[in-house]
């Protein structure tokens, strides 16, 4: 059911503008105040402008597919690197995976939005502080080098991550976007048709598909917000499979 949310989220703006329309045409007697074809530059020029948004934030949302993938490959990396580094040497390792384990687990809590920023970058630092332990313990400097590797691959994920859950996609955008979109709807609820007949069924889909775009650009602008609606997420998020996959290795 998760496709079909943002299209029930449409509902009541269909609704509220066949109501008013209803209103004006049917209660009120106003007719005649703009026929379709005048409408039609307002509509194609806010189409125009939903198009930019939509071709703006799908070139964040082509790169954050592969965000998840980039940070489950660093952790492990870092993890496997640490690991054989220790046993090479016949070192006790039995202290790496609990400490990689909770900073993993601080990683899951802030991608569902169940901590800040802050705890999270707290919590991977822990790796570098693991990269001097286990220098301390003697494992050779080319795995240590590796490990370097590792964290600044997870590191870089993360931060674009960040950036991009933090930030919105040219917000003066937003601002001419929502300000078509509400004269479009204002203008589905006062403008008049060829045909009578269609009026109710060409309001009805023009402001369900303004409104669903609208809130498309604004979904694809977070790709992250796995923590929405209650925790179930959006469709539009990115699959998160590969970190999820590794983290469940974690919990073992």
């Amino acid at each position: 059911m998760a496709k079909w949310r943002l299209l029930f989220t449409t509902l009541p703006v269909v609704a509220i503008v066949l109501g008013l329309r209803y209103l004006v045409h049917n209660v009120a007697g106003i007719n005649e105040v703009v026929n379709f074809s005048d409408a039609g530059a307002v509509l194609t020029g806010a189409s125009i402008i939903v198009g930019l948004m939509l071709g703006g934030v799908m070139g964040d949302y082509k790169e954050s597919e592969k965000l998840p993938s980039a940070l489950a490959g660093g952790l492990s990396g870092f993890e496997a690197m640490a690991l054989r580094g220790l046993q090479l040497k016949d070192l006790d390792a039995s202290w790496v995976r609990p400490r990689i384990a909770k900073t993993g687990h601080v990683i899951n809590e802030w991608l569902h939005g169940r901590v800040s920023d802050d705890e999270m970058w707290e919590a991977t630092s822990d790796n570098s502080q693991m990269v001097i332990d286990l220098e301390k313990a003697g494992v050779p400097t080319h795995y240590l080098a590796r490990l370097f590797v590792a964290n600044a691959d997870m590191g870089g994920a993360l931060s674009r991550m960040a950036v991009i859950k933090n930030t919105s996609f040219i917000k003066t955008g937003y601002a001419l976007m929502e300000l078509l979109i509400v004269i479009v709807l204002g203008l589905l609820v006062i403008v008049d048709y060829p045909k009578p007949t269609v009026q109710w069924v060409v309001s009805g889909v023009l402001a369900a598909a303004y409104s669903y775009l609208v809130l498309l650009v604004k979904d694809l602008d977070n790709p992250f917000d796995y923590g929405a609606n209650d925790g179930k997420g959006s469709a539009a998020d990115v699959d998160l499979t590969p970190w999820r996959k590794y983290f469940a290795s974690l919990q073992k």
